[in-house]
């Protein structure tokens, strides 16, 4: 029984991340569970036993993307053993153009217009986004205790963070001169650092 739930997840990934291309390439609009399967070379039968409809799809996506930011970013920063340095290096991250690229922003933002009539696609995104919160209020509440960082509300924080990146994301994603944005980026990484940090 486990091997054949294992085997199912690994299936189910693979459709997401095929899903993901045909999404990239498509747009939100354009994208179907025939031309998933044609993607794959499979029966769209095969896709409808795992994800009923393309909603469905947006939905585990979702939360697939949040994956990928995790298994990408998190393990790096947890083998910094320096806060200090830890916070510095969490600011660059969320802030750098791997972090804003790690995501086709098309893609994030087709599922995300989603979000606006679709209950379960809304979840999956505040399950993001409550992570990301989760993650930076444990790392500013361990830079407080060790003195690193001034005395706050850690969720505040948190949030100026998130409300930061997302907006930069946005505007960068639809703007063009990208060495303007990479002034910006380091222009709101300096100024996060310095909104946080006692010295």
């Amino acid at each position: 029984m486990a091997r054949s739930s294992k085997k199912a997840s690994l299936r189910k990934r693979e459709i997401l991340e095929n899903f993901y291309q045909v999404l990239a390439e498509e747009g939100l609009e354009g994208a179907s569970i025939a031309k998933v399967a044609a993607r794959m070379g499979i029966h769209p039968s095969l896709i409808i036993h795992y994800f009923s409809t393309k909603e469905e799809m947006v939905v585990d996506l979702v939360d697939y993307i949040l994956h990928i930011y995790e298994d990408t970013f998190l393990p790096p920063l947890n083998k910094i053993k320096d806060p200090k340095e830890r916070l510095e290096k969490t600011i660059e991250a969320v802030f750098g153009l791997d972090w804003t690229r790690l995501a086709d922003s098309g893609v994030f933002y087709a599922c995300y217009s989603l979000s606006f009539r679709n209950r379960r696609v809304r979840e999956q995104f505040q399950k993001m986004y409550s992570r990301l919160r989760e993650v930076l209020v444990e790392e500013i509440t361990e830079y407080m205790e060790k003195k690193i960082i001034i005395k706050s509300d850690p969720y505040k924080l948190a949030d100026l963070i998130v409300s930061l990146v997302q907006g930069y994301d946005f505007y960068r994603s639809l703007m063009d001169n990208d060495e303007q944005f990479d002034e910006l980026a380091l222009f709101l990484k300096e100024n996060t650092l310095a909104i946080l940090k006692i010295d």
